[in-house]
């Protein structure tokens, strides 16, 4: 797949956020627990959700690691069993949009970090996958991950 990457600043972000370990062999588990969790934590207490979730990590590739998974959210979240609310920091990103299934995302990766090392420049912290839309709601060909890279 030929990826199109760009440049861009992004805001900070008030989330609800929720920490799953996994393996490389449990991150789709990890995930969903994670954002069903974040989902009925909304449903019961009523937090606005304002943005597409995301995840990162910030020891992926370890053999075990924590998935911070994100839920943004307007003022007036509050914590909750196994929940937190948390300032996620934003900042200057290389990203780009991968189309079609999950599995196939690593190709998204590898561009990216193609064009930081061609263009000189450093990762600044842990990747970001923004999910645009929902397996529920899309053809597994039609799913939208962003993956952004923070630059130093």
């Amino acid at each position: 797949m030929d990826y199109k990457i760009s440049e861009k600043d992004v805001a900070s972000q008030l989330s609800l956020t929720r920490r799953e370990t996994v393996t490389m062999k449990t991150i789709g588990v990890g995930l969903n627990a994670g954002f069903g969790a974040l989902k009925e934590h909304c449903a019961v207490t009523g937090a606005e959700t304002v943005g597409p979730p995301f995840v990162f990590s910030p020891a992926y590739g370890e053999d075990t690691f924590d998935l911070i998974i994100c839920m943004p959210v307007a003022s007036g979240a509050v914590t909750g069993a196994g929940v937190a609310v948390e300032e996620i920091p934003g900042g200057h990103v290389v990203f780009t949009t991968h189309r079609g299934p999950y599995t196939e995302v690593p190709g998204a990766y590898a561009a990216l970090f193609k064009w930081v090392e061609e263009n000189g420049r450093r990762p600044a912290g842990a990747a970001r996958e923004t999910y645009l839309n929902d397996l529920k709601d899309v053809p597994e060909s039609e799913l939208l991950v962003e993956i952004a890279i923070p630059l130093a």
